[in-house]
């Protein structure tokens, strides 16, 4: 890549940082409209989406205008993980939004796959959700987990060094 492409790269990432930091959606829907993935173009080095930020950011109206902008070609990479190895539905299952629950319904919507993607720590969605105490959208997330055999369940109720979603709601302190 060009160093002309490498600063004109850097110069539109500072511009939709700072337009979400600001809070301004207007401008990060427009920016992202100009740009080939759209919402999933990446913002940080440590491989975040604008739709990873705006998740993060917890900009909940965002984050919907963003999907629903997103164009279908784009879905394949819906599921990109960032560094830690957290999808966008990761960030999602830790707002405590009233929309947290619309959130991550549009997001299975647009990628079903979405809600078995575990993390580095073999976490899914439903763990983080149970980590941080977010029981609407644990609760949203759990009717969405087949039932069929135990075996299917393991994934979403153990992460890889064997503590349970018990384990981590317990020393997390989320009883509820």
């Amino acid at each position: 890549m060009a160093s002309k492409d490498v600063a004109k790269d850097h110069e539109l990432n500072g511009e939709l940082y700072r337009a979400l930091v600001n809070e301004e959606a207007d401008k990060v829907i427009r920016l992202c409209e100009g740009i080939d993935d759209h919402s999933l173009h990446i913002l940080t080095i440590h491989n975040d989406t604008v739709l990873h930020k705006a998740t993060y950011a917890k900009q909940g109206n965002l984050v919907l205008s963003l999907l629903d902008a997103l164009p279908q070609h784009l879905l394949l990479k819906i599921t990109c993980p960032n560094n830690t190895g957290n999808t966008m539905l990761h960030e999602a299952a830790t707002l405590d939004q009233d929309n947290s629950v619309e959130i991550a319904k549009k997001m299975l919507e647009k990628d079903p796959e979405l809600l078995s993607k575990t993390n580095k720590l073999g976490e899914t969605a439903l763990f983080r959700a149970a980590r941080y105490g977010k029981t609407d959208i644990f609760n949203f997330l759990a009717d969405k987990i087949s039932r069929d055999d135990e075996a299917s369940q393991q994934p979403f109720i153990q992460r890889n060094d064997k503590t349970t979603i018990l384990h981590i709601a317990i020393l997390a302190h989320h009883f509820g």
